[in-house]
């Protein structure tokens, strides 16, 4: 039988130890019935750490995405379609000259 995984002790952590009775839905970590958070939909299940990450999720974005009413557009504002607008002409090859550079030294000093 599987054993709790949650890791327990202030100091020095361990592993819980106790029989597991479900796994977490989000992580699938054995957990213990002390270690286990219920959900709102029956038979779902979730360790400590997944369920405030799913609080904070909901928390942070909105229920129902917000639509912004448009008013209609008259025609007389309408912009004609563009037309294509014309390829650029090919760009010619770079001439490779072997990667060397001249260097000058230069006699001043600041």
């Amino acid at each position: 039988m599987e054993t709790c995984t949650v890791e327990t002790g202030l100091l020095k952590k361990k592993p819980c130890g106790s029989n597991a009775v479900t796994h977490c839905a989000n992580c699938e970590q054995p957990l213990c019935k002390q270690h286990v958070v219920a959900q709102k939909p029956a038979g779902k299940f979730m360790c400590k750490e997944c369920d405030a990450a799913r609080r904070a999720f909901e928390k942070n974005t909105p229920a129902t995405p917000v639509k912004v009413a448009s008013a209609p557009v008259p025609d007389s504002a309408k912009v004609p379609a563009a037309k294509e607008a014309p390829k650029p002409a090919p760009v010619a090859a770079k001439v490779d000259d072997g990667g060397a550079l001249e260097f000058t030294p230069s006699t001043d000093k600041n």
